[in-house]
């Protein structure tokens, strides 16, 4: 199982972690920044992303499972409501056709009475021959009754026609219905002529094909109404329907029955009833129809009984066909509904169920990542409590526990990082107040900005710093930029004292003094009333200590309503004591500093001065001396047997001009450290200048038997200096070369230009050298080296630091380079810009002729 290092709980985004939700141990969280934090050995990132993508991906499959089965839902209750909707619809139109069917059969039932009463009329006593099947009528109409018949059977049919609705299959009956009724009325027209006639012979053939054309149009008839209850019965299924069906047959065999009866033997026209078959439903009253018929018919009735038989066969028809057209048919859209209502329901519970589970389990887990966010953020100001209620149910309780831990986390890590950036403020604080310490700031400038940062730091806070004088006896308001200037001046001026305020007493003790509640404290009964004016209710204060313990002054922290410390202010007020003691002590010490300074420069000038009117005092009497103790060496030269007399003239003189150049040497020192030296500069020979010195030392070396040796690069290039200066830097580098070498050592002289197209002149000597740890004393005034040759030689210990002085007037400097009995190396370096070459170079340095450069580059030239 992966570790989890948890550094921050906000980069989960607001996710909890998966384990939280999951049974088994759970992992110990450690919330520091890189540290391990649990007890497995490795902790995955990739392998918690697994995780919360799986629980990603399990609510969208969730919740797109459930949307998917909501919208096929609804789309299946389309489909339903749709089929629902035609069948509604052609029921509709089957209830038209059923209705026009029960107008057909009507019309039929007219249709036989008109055109048996015509008949029966044409056959009345002594107009045509009666059938033997059939008995004459009781009564014969007149021609306006059989008219009027005629016509109400036309209307009926016609009515029924116009109600039939329009239907492709139903087209060819009813074109050939029209047909036949188109045909049949020119001999319709002819039989009503004959009714007309009183009397005269009847035309046979017309009237065998006037009842031919009223069978046929009843066939017609018959068939289309069969036609419309078949199309009926797809749409409009009822049990009437085939009852209906076989009734208008039946009424169609009976027709045809009767209109053959009519003109036929009765042999010939009861043989096709005989073989009528027998209804499949004996208790619909078809059977007991069609028996009447037949019985009327082979009984040879009255005509009026046979045509009320046929009405009978007709109104089993009829009855059917109302049953049948009494069946409810829903209206469309009613039915629509009825048929979609239950998918449509089950897609709005598969909806509500999206619903709660996205308002109870996904919303729940999205508030529950947006409290822990909030626990971590520290907006939940007490940890979670488990209701009662719920503490029975294990999961709850877990998940409460794991939210606990949470907050107790968070709290912690918040408090973890309010400390952390206490502490950088802090520091931001103190570094402002070293760097404004160590700038040299004013000291009321720097203890401001650090009572200003105290401020913001400790809230409603109202800090300060007071200093005590010189005598340690009185305070002195060092800093207090929020407090009220009225109360500030009540207390500047206090005396130290061991009840007198809080800073005054915590200087007095040496220890931190804490005032909770001004009002009440003893300590402030002096200052009392000035405080409850300036509305400060507590103190505390911090006495301000030097290294040596002595009081510097206090620190104190003023608030406007009674308080106690806690311990993180205590340790602030602490190091801003410490920052004060910094500032205060810098102040002091630097202030030391500048009375020391001004004093030593005091002396240095003092001694300048001296030594320079001393030295102008020296000599002048010492010129007069030398100048008259050559005078008198000069006259006993002249006089023999003073030889002795001379010798010692001699030695005035020696003495008097060594006496001389130390003068001298000790007012150029002066003048240098004055800064009264002045470059006389002019255009010199490097050649020239060296050969003069060399003039100089070569006496000199002669006498100690040391080899002089001078080494000059060919064309050097002219020097702007001042040849004086540079003279006495070349013989005080001689002169010491040769003081500090043995008798038959070597001194040698070079000059050369380095690959800076700088002039370097060195001199070395092969003589006792120096230590690595007396180089840096060579170029200190009055400085020698304590050697054997330092107490056996004459000199000052002037000339070196004289020489380096007159190198930096020339912006040149000196190098030593010195190893103890191998020899000593010195070499004054002037800068290329003395050079005069007549041109610069691409760096903007001085040109030298190509080949002083050769010979400054050496092998590096090549």
């Amino acid at each position: 199982m992966p570790a989890l290092c948890c550094t921050h709980p906000r980069t989960w985004d607001g996710t909890p972690p998966p384990w939280i939700f999951a049974r088994g141990p759970r992992p110990r969280i450690q919330w520091a920044t890189g540290t391990r934090c649990g007890p497995w050995d490795h902790f995955s990132n990739e392998l918690l992303c697994e995780q919360m993508g799986r629980v990603g991906a399990m609510r969208q499959s969730v919740m797109g499972a459930l949307a998917g089965l909501a919208a096929l839902q609804l789309g299946l209750a389309v489909v339903d409501m749709r089929t629902a909707w035609v069948q509604a619809r052609d029921a509709q139109d089957g209830h038209a056709l059923v209705l026009a069917a029960r107008g057909l059969a009507g019309a039929l039932d007219v249709q036989s009475a008109q055109w048996t009463a015509s008949y029966l009329a044409l056959r009345a006593p002594g107009t045509l021959p009666a059938p033997p099947a059939v008995p004459p009528p009781a009564a014969t109409p007149s021609a306006d009754d059989l008219a009027e018949k005629r016509r109400q059977a036309d209307q009926a049919l016609d009515a029924a026609l116009e109600a039939l609705p329009a239907n492709a299959a139903l087209d060819n009956a009813r074109q050939r219905l029209a047909g036949i009724r188109q045909e049949l009325a020119g001999p319709r027209r002819a039989v009503d002529q004959m009714l007309h006639q009183a009397g005269g012979d009847r035309d046979l053939p017309l009237l065998r094909n006037w009842l031919a054309g009223e069978k046929a149009l009843a066939t017609a008839e018959g068939r289309l109404a069969r036609g419309v209850v078949a199309i009926a019965a797809r749409s409009l299924p009822s049990a009437d329907a085939v009852l209906a069906g076989d009734a208008l047959a039946a009424r169609r065999d009976a027709d045809l029955a009767w209109a053959d009866a009519l003109t036929q033997p009765p042999a010939a026209t009861t043989a096709p009833l005989l073989d009528w078959p027998a209804p499949s439903r004996p208790d619909d009253g078809l059977a007991v129809a069609m028996a009447r018929f037949t019985a009327a018919l082979n009984g040879r009735r009255a005509p009026e009984e046979v045509v009320a038989a046929l009405t009978g066969i007709g109104a089993v028809a009829g009855g059917a066909l109302d049953r049948w057209a009494a069946v409810p048919v829903p209206a469309a859209g009613w039915a629509a509904v009825k048929a979609g209502a239950p998918l449509t329901l089950a897609a709005l519970l598969t909806l509500a169920i999206l619903g709660t589970l996205r308002q109870g389990v996904f919303l729940a887990v999205s508030r529950t990542a947006r409290l822990m966010r909030d626990l971590a953020e520290g907006q939940v100001a007490q940890a979670p409590a488990l209701l009662p209620r719920l503490g029975r149910d294990p999961l709850v309780a877990e998940l409460h526990s794991a939210l606990a831990l949470y907050w107790s986390h968070a709290r912690r890590i918040e408090r973890e990082t309010q400390r952390r950036e206490r502490a950088e403020r802090l520091l931001t604080v103190e570094r402002k107040v070293l760097g404004m310490t160590a700038g040299r700031a004013a000291l009321s400038a720097v203890l401001s900005a650090l009572c200003s940062g105290m401020e913001a730091e400790l809230e409603g806070g109202l800090c300060s710093i007071v200093l005590v004088d010189a005598e340690r006896r009185h305070i002195q308001t060092g800093a207090a930029p929020s407090l009220p200037p009225a109360f500030v001046r009540a207390v500047d001026g206090t005396e130290v004292g061991a009840s007198v305020g809080s800073c005054g007493t915590a200087i007095h003790r040496g220890e931190p003094v804490i005032v909770t509640d001004i009002a009440s404290d003893p300590l402030w009964r002096e200052f009392r009333q000035a405080a409850a004016e300036a509305g400060l209710a507590a103190c505390w204060s911090l006495p301000i200590l030097a290294g040596d313990g002595h009081p510097l002054g206090a620190f104190a922290v003023y608030f406007r309503t009674p308080r106690s410390p806690e311990g993180w202010m205590l340790d602030l007020a602490r190091r801003a004591s410490r920052l004060a003691t910094v500032a205060i002590s810098a102040e002091r010490a630097a202030e030391e500093v500048e009375r020391a300074k001004a004093a030593a420069e005091l002396g240095n000038r003092t001694k300048t001065e001296f030594l320079a009117n001393m030295s102008h005092e020296l000599r002048t009497p010492l010129n007069a001396i030398i100048g008259f103790a050559e005078v008198l060496e000069n006259d006993l030269r002249r006089v023999p047997d003073q030889a002795t007399n001379t010798g010692y003239a001699g030695d005035i003189v020696a003495s008097g001009r060594h006496l001389l150049a130390i003068i001298n040497d000790i007012l150029d020192v002066s003048k240098m450290e004055a800064g009264k030296v002045e470059l006389r500069e002019r255009v010199c020979d490097v050649g020239a200048l060296v050969a003069g010195c060399e003039r100089i030392a070569r006496a000199r070396a002669m006498e100690k038997r040391i080899d002089l040796v001078v080494a000059m690069a060919p064309g050097l290039p002219p020097l702007l200096a001042d040849d004086v200066k540079i003279k006495q830097i070349l013989l005080n580098l001689l002169s010491n070369a040769v003081k500090f070498t043995d008798p038959g050592g070597t001194v040698s002289l070079t000059a050369t230009i380095n690959p800076e197209a700088q002039l370097v002149i060195a001199v070395t000597d092969t003589g006792i050298g120096i230590a690595a740890e007396d180089l840096s004393k060579v170029f200190v005034p009055f400085q020698q080296i304590d050697n054997v040759y330092a107490r056996t030689t004459q000199g000052t210990g002037l000339g070196l630091s004289l020489s380096k002085g007159m190198a930096e007037l020339h912006g040149g400097r000196l190098d030593i380079a010195s190893q103890l009995g191998q020899g000593t190396t010195v070499s004054l370096i002037l800068p290329s810009q003395r050079l005069l070459t007549g041109g610069a170079g691409e760096d903007g340095r001085p040109s030298l002729p190509p080949g002083v450069m050769a010979a400054a580059l050496g092998d590096k030239g090549a």
